[in-house]
């Protein structure tokens, strides 16, 4: 398969289909024929400006047309772009920033204050070239598009660093390419087909998101603010709005399961396949799907480090997988090779544990401006004897099935997936070891019931007293909710090991956070209040909630909020608007919503788009997950 630059793929499409919408999202649609159009001003603007091949440019938008404007008109005039996620907090954003250290940033008008804001700080030489999807077009084209090679970076995507500053990972043009053609014709994707577009801008997940559909003449659909975080909703968006292709993470998928398997839920006639990464695929929550859909609509399993391009493996889910301990992650797609090795080097035999390797000529290009760190995991192959022949070392573990198939099984260091969000816990304790209280710290991950990574808690060794609510206030800007422990427990001295290392294995179990429920302590007085009681307790580090404590400040955060609400529609059967709940994210105020809601009936879709229209900046801000990859 020839190369081809992804944004020639795109003009092709708009060639055949100029009239087609291209993009649809809350705040209007675009035609191919506008994309191309407005792409192709944005290029000249750039050139003109002085960017040019090379030049990183990042892209600060809430508006999926002008991102998608944007990513084609730096790819057009040779640049290399970098998508941001203004929801990311401050500190982040600006961290992302200076470490690219670009002269030239978009800024759509969307998002233009709190770019503004953001980049005074930050890049206050940096150029910022304007745009507006809704200004009058001016007719402009580059005189050439530029001509990439295979091997030309194409975008930078952020991850997690153990060091405490984020790492650039810079994407090359051919992965692209390789991946949408790959996905497109595995699943037989058309012209006219509705994908929808769920991933934050800052994952590279995006970029199946937005270019399957757009190579092929389909349409990338977002849905409106917060409502991947409203299970009930996003399932029945996805009905409403006909989608035949969703990207999402399990734990998003699992949101919407109460609601799909309730007698009466949507149909999702239209619905053809759900892609599934970033995290462990759950054989009861596969079960459940099943057994509502059978194999009418296909569930796909994919699993592929950002490093080595969004996927690499690849699993078609079957009803007989929901018997397995874990769901596969499957075999390697053409173009890449997969091979587990043991602590020596060597190929593992078949059911044994080893790393996982990946051998690929579209693999990333590595970590931008940090050599050191691409050399650690970027390594000569260890099976062969050319120095040129690179493999990617994942630092996951997994075994070979009798069918060929890959089962995961587990994490090499200290790097864990929270909601399909990649975290490293070296990262979180680098922050932390940043606040003058703290001498030392300890990290580990809280499991839920089945054994997933739930939430994190840290162990603290302290210089002096200090309250959970100040290291809390110390992580927030500096990292995304779902990175921020949720529990803090103050220790004299950590336990360590004979060379004085941290011994993680004496570390004690990590205790509920009873210490901050105690106080202002209201206990369940209704019966309503006590099933809710028992609910939150089974999602927060807390074992005994108080109607009146605050979801958020008792260890709650984005990701937890979507399975609250999907376990309250699964318990009492009525759906709580996402706008109720975080305008008092309290046990009494939620069970005096439900028992409304039983009164009257539950609401219809538009009374939901209606609530999730009403979702505030601030509160979007606070919910949205950012970093690491899906």
């Amino acid at each position: 398969m020839a190369f081809q630059a992804v944004h020639g793929l795109v003009q092709q499409a708009a060639q055949r289909f100029p009239e087609h919408v291209a993009i649809e999202c809350p705040q209007g649609k675009l035609t191919y024929a506008e994309l191309e159009s407005r792409s192709d001003e944005l290029a000249v603007a750039l050139r003109a400006s002085g960017a040019g091949v090379g030049c990183v440019v990042p892209i600060m938008t809430e508006d999926r047309r002008e991102l998608v404007v944007a990513v084609l008109a730096v790819l057009k005039a040779g640049g290399v772009f970098v998508p941001i996620d203004l929801s990311a907090p401050r500190l982040r954003l600006r961290t992302m920033l200076t470490s690219t250290a670009p002269e030239w940033v978009i800024v759509g008008t969307s998002a233009a204050d709190r770019a503004g804001e953001i980049l005074d700080e930050a890049l206050p030489l940096a150029q910022r070239i304007g745009l507006d999807v809704s200004a009058e077009p001016t007719g402009a084209a580059p005189e050439s598009v530029y001509q990439h090679d295979p091997d030309d970076a194409a975008y930078i995507f952020f991850t997690s660093g153990s060091t405490g500053q984020p790492k650039a990972i810079v994407g090359r043009m051919q992965g692209i390419d390789h991946f949408v053609r790959w996905e497109g014709a595995l699943l037989g994707a058309e012209p006219g087909w509705r994908v929808s577009q769920l991933a934050s801008p800052a994952f590279d997940a995006i970029l199946r998101d937005l270019f399957v559909p757009l190579t092929t003449g389909g349409t990338v659909c977002v849905p409106p603010a917060g409502l991947t975080l409203d299970g009930p909703a996003l399932a029945r968006w996805i009905n409403s709005e006909r989608i035949d292709l969703v990207h999402t993470v399990p734990t998003v998928f699992r949101g919407m399961l109460p609601t799909i398997a309730a007698p009466g839920g949507p149909e999702l006639a239209s619905l053809r396949c759900v892609a599934l990464a970033g995290e462990a695929l759950a054989p009861s929550d596969a079960a459940q799907w099943f057994e509502r859909y059978g194999e009418r609509v296909a569930l796909l399993n994919l699993y592929g480090p950002s490093e080595t391009t969004m996927t690499k493996t690849f699993h078609f889910v079957t009803p007989a997988d929901t018997e397995r301990a874990s769901i596969p992650i499957g075999k390697a797609m053409p173009g890449a090779r997969v091979v587990l090795l043991d602590s020596r080097d060597q190929p593992c035999a078949p059911g044994a544990v080893g790393e996982i390797h990946i051998r690929t000529p579209y693999m990333s290009l590595g970590y931008f401006h940090q050599p050191d760190a691409t050399r650690a995991v970027f390594v000569p192959n260890p099976l062969g004897d050319d120095p040129e022949d690179f493999v990617y070392r994942t630092g996951d573990f997994a075994r070979t099935l009798p069918d060929g198939s890959l089962e995961y099984v587990g994490r090499r260091d200290q790097q864990v997936k929270i909601g399909g969000v990649r975290v490293e816990l070296g990262e979180v304790e680098h922050l932390l070891r940043g606040h003058h209280a703290v001498r030392d710290t300890a990290v580990v991950v809280v499991p839920d019931e089945a054994g997933n990574p739930l939430s994190l808690c840290a162990f603290v060794e302290t210089v002096q007293p200090v309250a959970a609510e100040e290291l809390r206030a110390h992580l927030a800007p500096r990292l995304p909710d779902g990175h921020v422990p949720q529990v803090f427990v103050p220790m004299e001295r950590l336990p360590r090991t004979i060379s004085g290392k941290v011994d993680r294995r004496a570390l004690p179990a990590p205790l509920p956070a009873e210490q901050e429920t105690a106080q202002d302590y209201v206990a369940p007085r209704t019966a309503t209040e006590e099933s809710l009681a028992a609910i939150w307790a089974g999602l927060l580090p807390v074992a005994r909630p108080g109607v009146r404590h605050d979801f958020f400040a008792i260890g709650g955060h984005s990701l937890l909020v979507m399975r609250l609400l999907a376990a309250v529609t699964a318990e009492f059967g009525v759906e709580v608007h996402l706008q109720k709940f975080l305008a008092a994210p309290t046990i009494e105020a939620l069970a005096d919503a439900i028992e409304d809601a039983l009164l009257i009936g539950g609401p219809d879709l538009d009374d939901l788009l209606a609530g999730l229209d009403d979702v505030t900046e601030d509160d979007a801000e606070r919910l949205l997950t950012q970093n690491g990859g899906n």
